[in-house]
């Protein structure tokens, strides 16, 4: 029997993140969406990334976990996630990200509602290593603008 594709694809791309992987991981499986699947490779770890990976995806069939036998460098780990993503949309996630439990939802349903809606992001918050606010980045992006340029660089 296969499994049937999800909607969402969210790619993380580790390597030594211990310290908040579990955080970032519990913050994406606890969405209030449900139908997504969790892509996370391992670019060959060498602290305890790899035991959390491996029994997260034991613990949730939505979790897929893949280690590099050696590092690959950042570029290329990035886009193996994106490789291996199945969804529907994708949305790349570092091990240090954690988001709001409805931040999905809210994603999908403006994507849904409109098929001109390529790109969503909401307001970021930067916080330190204790979870304390650094600042807020709420810039505004030039989706819009009329010149490819500008609306590349805004949201590269």
């Amino acid at each position: 029997m296969t499994t049937p594709r999800p909607r969402v694809s969210i790619g993380v791309p580790v390597y030594n993140g211990e310290r908040y992987l579990r955080q970032a991981l519990d913050s994406h499986l606890g969405q209030t969406y449900q139908d997504l699947e969790l892509i996370i490779c391992d670019n060959a770890s060498t602290d305890g990334t790899e035991r959390i990976c491996r029994e997260y995806a034991q613990r949730d069939r939505r979790v897929r976990y893949f280690r590099h036998p050696q590092n690959l460098g950042a570029g290329p780990n990035n886009n193996r996630v994106c490789e291996l993503a199945t969804g529907e949309y994708f949305k790349w996630a570092a091990h240090d990200d954690y988001i709001a439990a409805d931040y999905l939802e809210k994603c999908v349903e403006i994507l849904d509602s409109d098929a001109s809606v390529v790109v969503v992001q909401s307001w970021v918050r930067i916080v330190d290593e204790n979870g304390e606010r650094v600042e807020d980045y709420n810039r505004a992006f030039r989706t819009d603008a009329a010149e490819a340029h500008y609306r590349f660089r805004d949201l590269a």
